[in-house]
């Protein structure tokens, strides 16, 4: 009897445990980044699932070093790459890809996105293109404030009609890939809109009110950079719009020491400013 309760136990676990089963493995595709051996530097790609308005449910893979976008069948057969690699280049590969779709920006056939493109002295470009290329919108010095108005990978749960899948980032950069699970169950609407609030606050830049304040020699701020983006500074200007101190923040810390010891007593404002976008402003004030 305990060696047939045993057994009875041991399939349970195993089928347990199947029940969230490897579907496929995507190169280039990890949201951790990805290591380009040329350069020896890392940038972030991404995996997700997009419905389009005609062809249905694709996996997308942004490939940032290869800069690419490919598209997959649900099965994981390969159906097309567009290249992006002709146009208007991010600093550091930044570019970021939204609203990939069919019909939103024109009504033809192919395939057209939003690509933003963030420089490195700090400029960001808009461009709406279609998938052979051809620029149909482009505009300078403006860009969308937040950026994760598609499914992100760091969501990584999506209902499909081929059932629910779950893509993981590896963190190994110098493999970084990414891979897809099928699993048992389905995300509730519950569950959906948690996650879509959480995307909403990891996208944006912030930054804290100062502590203590007012100050007269030292005060503290904490910050957090957007998904994504690894580092940003910030900036310090008084009410007239004068720039008066500069830092340069990174994911390495979360806080700020400022020093308030060479500025004249007053009112200063301040924000967080990254690649494509910039915190609330925030007050401080000095006193002597």
């Amino acid at each position: 009897m305990k060696k047939i309760l045993f057994l009875a136990l041991l399939a349970f676990g195993l089928n347990t445990k199947a029940q969230i089963t490897f579907e496929h493995r995507y190169d280039s595709a990890s949201t951790f980044g990805v290591r380009d051996l040329s350069t020896s530097q890392e940038y972030p790609s991404q995996l997700m699932i997009i419905n389009f308005e005609v062809s249905g449910e694709r996996y997308v893979k942004i490939n940032r070093i290869g800069l690419t976008i490919d598209i997959y069948s649900m099965n994981h057969s390969f159906i097309k790459s567009i290249s992006y690699a002709g146009f208007p280049q991010a600093c550091n590969h930044g570019a970021i890809i939204l609203y990939l779709s069919e019909h939103l920006f024109d009504l033809d056939s192919e395939m057209e996105f939003m690509y933003v493109y963030p420089e490195c002295n700090g400029e960001v470009g808009t461009g709406i293109y279609k998938e052979d290329g051809t620029c149909i919108f482009s505009v300078d010095s403006m860009g969308p404030y937040v950026t994760a108005q598609t499914p992100q990978q760091q969501i990584p749960i999506y209902n499909t009609s081929y059932g629910t899948k779950m893509i993981l980032s590896e963190q190994s950069t110098f493999k970084g890939g990414a891979n897809v699970y099928s699993l048992p169950g389905t995300l509730t609407v519950d569950i959906q809109n948690a996650n879509n609030s959480l995307i909403a606050a990891q996208s944006q830049s912030l930054i804290s009110n100062p502590y203590p304040n007012p100050t007269n020699n030292t005060t503290t701020i904490d910050y957090t950079l957007p998904i994504g983006i690894n580092e940003g500074e910030i900036v310090f200007y008084n009410l007239q719009g004068a720039e008066v101190k500069r830092f340069k923040v990174d994911k390495t810390f979360s806080t700020l020491l400022v020093s308030t010891t060479d500025i004249a007593a007053g009112t200063y404002l301040y924000q967080l400013q990254t690649s494509g976008q910039s915190s609330e402003g925030k007050k401080m004030v000095v006193i002597k």
